[in-house]
């Protein structure tokens, strides 16, 4: 037995200086990447959540657009009879844009969580159903320096269409 192998066994480890807080560095290095991986899945998470609350609101808007019918329509003789095979009242343009601006005026809370929202469109494409596009402006939830080029904020857009009775 050698005398270094004995004097180890023996009297314990021996180290040698080289290796002193190489440890320490990696799991310094771990914890900052780690950290930096969790600002990004947590924001990542929160544009998402807010892309989905945007789509809900636009899906909330087009119901409310669909049931418009302009009081120029609804009055008239014969309104709502089958006419020309297209059934029910027609919307219009006007009258789905009037509902969706009178339902945000309404319920200014709705569009206060984003910023920069919109109403991009608000239509009727064939007289029966309402589309809807909403934009609006989110930031992240953390910020970071891997999350520096979207500190400004991240354009959403959300589209919905329903189809009035």
């Amino acid at each position: 037995m050698s005398s270094a192998f004995r004097a180890a066994s023996i009297g314990g480890s021996r180290r040698t200086a080289g290796d002193d807080g190489q440890v320490m560095i990696l799991t310094l290095g771990f914890v900052v990447v780690a950290l930096l991986l969790l600002t990004v899945v947590v924001s990542a998470a929160g544009v998402h959540l807010e892309r989905k609350r945007l789509l809900a609101l636009a899906d909330l808007l087009a119901l409310e657009g669909a049931d418009a019918v302009g009081d120029n329509r609804y009055f008239v003789p014969g309104a709502g009879q089958e006419a020309a095979g297209t059934g029910g009242l027609p919307l219009t343009d006007v009258s789905v844009r009037a509902s969706v601006d009178g339902y945000l005026q309404e319920n200014a809370a709705a569009a206060e969580a984003w910023d920069e929202f919109a109403v991009l469109d608000a239509s009727t494409p064939d007289g029966k159903s309402a589309q809807v596009r909403l934009g609006a402006v989110v930031r992240p939830v953390l910020m970071s320096w891997v999350l520096a080029p979207w500190s400004d904020g991240i354009a959403l857009e959300a589209e919905s269409v329903a189809r009035g009775s």
